[in-house]
């Protein structure tokens, strides 16, 4: 069953008038917003070394 076969039913039976079949069988088109990335975001670089985020609290003190 396609949509021209059911708009033609409709007008064999007069439920739609010519002008709402030609309405109806337009194809309409949808305006789908594009994917813009992050201009601010800049790729990291992996071929260095990667930056250590933590640190060593385990150092003892001199304690006289």
């Amino acid at each position: 069953m396609t949509k021209a076969s059911i708009v033609q039913r409709l007008l064999d039976k007069g439920t739609i008038t010519a002008e709402e079949a030609v309405i109806l069988l337009k194809t309409e088109t949808i305006n789908i917003p594009m994917y813009t990335p992050n201009p601010y975001y800049s790729s990291p670089d992996w071929t260095g070394t990667p930056p250590v985020w933590c640190e060593d609290n385990t150092t003892t003190s001199n304690i006289d």
